[in-house]
């Protein structure tokens, strides 16, 4: 147990001092799960203990997952017009997102690497479509530690997106976004610009009950004396809190359940009116055996700024609808996510694979 804190001490040395080569940039922008479990129930999930994603949105969670563990993952998703313009020279390419993730965990100490490229600010040219291609090159180290009811865990992720616009001809559209989104990935022409921050999180389970808290800038970067602090203001602005019900696996006689639901509530960003959302969503797992099972998901998330009641919902959020497949060590996901101002709907696919 002595050798664990020393390695978790020194780890987290390292976390800190790493921060003052990135400069700050928000959770949500840079994270993005390969596990789409979370994200098909309307991204609630703080406090929650299980996930096959290696970004896991609460770090204590790392605490509490089957290890020592090696994942695998990747995720696409496009997004699909309603009511696309009959000039659209290539309707079906819209704002398209690839994604790979890797995970290497012993419980205590996590290691987590992912890449990803994302096609945006999209315009029609002719027959051509430009846009701004975003690489995103990340890796997190966390720590965690804990007992059987609360776990801690704190995490610190840096990497670099690099930028480049891109022209996707009509003639060779496959081909065209093939070539720049893998094959020019580190192309010089890319501008770089980097990032870091940190968190902190702590996750508290009581039979079908848990209860998450997490801060997602838990440290601020001032560029104009160089330094890493902690911000009290920073940390309240970035803080969230989750309350999940996870019905149980096995019954009184130890035999696998047919049915297990689990349903999730996180208030999120609570001291920043512009980020400031509400997200819930629920799971049914029809299991058939431990190690295959289907389970249908769903949920919605809103923003609720400074002013709004956080639980008064106007309708102006993102429905989302899922499901997931597990065979053996093999998780297959599908999400639905369904702005309801507008007139679009993404689908997402995910597999990732771990032992």
């Amino acid at each position: 147990m002595c050798r664990c804190y020393k390695i978790i001490t020194v780890v987290l040395g390292v976390l800190l001092i790493s921060g003052a080569l990135f400069g700050a940039k928000s959770f949500e922008e840079v994270n993005r799960l390969s596990d789409l479990r979370f994200a098909a129930m309307g991204s609630a999930g703080i406090a929650f203990s299980t996930s096959r994603g290696a970004f896991i949105r609460n770090p204590a969670s790392y605490y509490l997952q089957d290890g020592p563990l090696f994942r695998l993952g990747s995720r696409f998703e496009e997004t699909v017009v309603h009511n696309p313009d009959p000039a659209d020279p290539i309707a079906f390419i819209q704002k398209p997102t690839a994604a790979v993730e890797m995970l290497f965990t012993n419980k205590y100490i996590s290691l987590s690497i992912g890449l990803n490229n994302e096609l945006s600010d999209r315009q029609i040219e002719g027959s051509n479509l430009r846009f701004n291609a975003f690489n995103d090159s990340r890796i997190q180290l966390t720590a965690s530690y804990g007992w059987k009811a609360i776990a801690f865990g704190l995490f610190a992720q840096g990497g670099s997106t690099a930028t480049k616009e891109v022209n996707i001809r009509s003639d060779h559209a496959f081909s065209d976004y093939i070539m720049h989104t893998y094959l020019e990935r580190y192309e010089s022409s890319y501008e770089d610009s980097q990032y870091f921050f940190s968190g902190f999180g702590m996750l508290i389970s009581y039979q079908l009950i848990s209860i998450g808290l997490l801060t997602d800038s838990l440290f601020h970067f001032v560029y104009e004396t160089n330094e890493l602090v902690l911000d009290a203001t920073q940390i309240v602005e970035g803080s969230s809190v989750g309350i999940a019900f996870s019905s149980p696996e096995y019954n009184k006689y130890n035999e696998l359940r047919r049915i297990v639901i689990s349903a999730a509530f996180d208030a999120v960003d609570l001291g920043s009116s512009a980020h400031r959302s509400v997200r819930f969503g629920f799971e049914a797992k029809g299991q058939f055996l431990t190690t295959f099972w289907v389970a249908l998901r769903g949920g919605y998330q809103e923003k609720r700024p400074f002013g709004s009641s956080l639980f008064g919902l106007e309708g102006s959020g993102i429905a989302t609808a899922g499901l997931g497949v597990r065979l053996g060590n093999l998780a297959i996901d599908l999400a639905l996510f369904i702005p309801l101002e507008k007139e679009e709907t993404s689908i997402a696919m995910a597999l990732s694979w771990g032992l």
